[in-house]
């Protein structure tokens, strides 16, 4: 009897220790179907963190039952909690408050005036992370931002200007109403078509309206194929 409780119990704790068991997990984080990189996410349970990557997935390690919370700035911070799914969709919502800055202030902001204005406010970035020519008896300080902590800093928020817009310049082609207008597709698949098939700011910078539409097309049926 006693030998039968002892497997009992022993198989009740491999089945708790496996069932809590810490695995690399991944995810995308996203914003009316527009993928955000840099955002901080955070398993607070067993505190370890990554950050989302210039088309808005990452990878972090966590256990089922772990809460994730992201956050960006301008964001309202959200909350997942890890389950036994192989892939997490995070969808971010925007600060009621900054979301009105925006649209009082900004107005109707092109991409390219967008990125020309983040230059102008954060010049000093642009300084301070500058490391190119670096080779001369007179390049003190460009050596200095090429090893220090602040010329690093400087340049992923040059990379993150970026990138904002690089995706502004996709998201003003690759539109709803267009997709839908060729796909069909409403709503929730809508969604997810926009999200699983975007295409890339090369591809878009480059090809003309018709060239862009057949990309649209020859996605579409690759997803009918998958099952979307």
């Amino acid at each position: 009897m006693k030998v039968l409780c002892f497997c009992l119990l022993f198989k009740i704790i491999i089945c708790c220790s496996a069932s809590a068991q810490v695995r690399k997990i991944t995810g995308l984080v996203s914003f009316n179907n527009e993928r955000q990189s840099g955002v901080n996410i955070k398993d607070i349970s067993i505190h370890t963190q990554a950050i989302s990557n210039d088309i808005g997935e990452f990878t972090i390690t966590a256990k089922t039952g772990d809460t994730l919370i992201a956050r960006k700035e301008e964001f309202v911070k959200d909350t997942a909690l890890v389950d036994d799914a192989l892939y997490f969709v995070i969808n971010l919502k925007k600060n009621p408050i900054m979301l009105k800055e925006v649209i009082v202030n900004a107005g109707a902001l092109s991409p390219a005036k967008k990125l020309e204005d983040s230059k102008k406010d954060y010049h000093e970035i642009y300084r301070v992370g500058d490391k190119s020519n670096i080779i001369g008896p007179d390049n003190v300080d460009k050596i200095w931002s090429a090893l220090s902590r602040e010329g690093n800093n400087a340049r992923n928020l040059q990379h993150t200007f970026n990138t904002d817009y690089q995706n502004s310049i996709i998201d003003h082609r690759f539109t709803k109403n267009l997709v839908m207008g060729i796909t069909g597709y409403k709503a929730k698949r809508l969604d997810d078509f926009m999200i699983k098939y975007r295409p890339t700011y090369e591809m878009v910078k480059d090809a003309n309206d018709y060239e862009l539409g057949e990309y649209i097309k020859k996605e579409f049926c690759l997803a009918k194929k998958s099952g979307i």
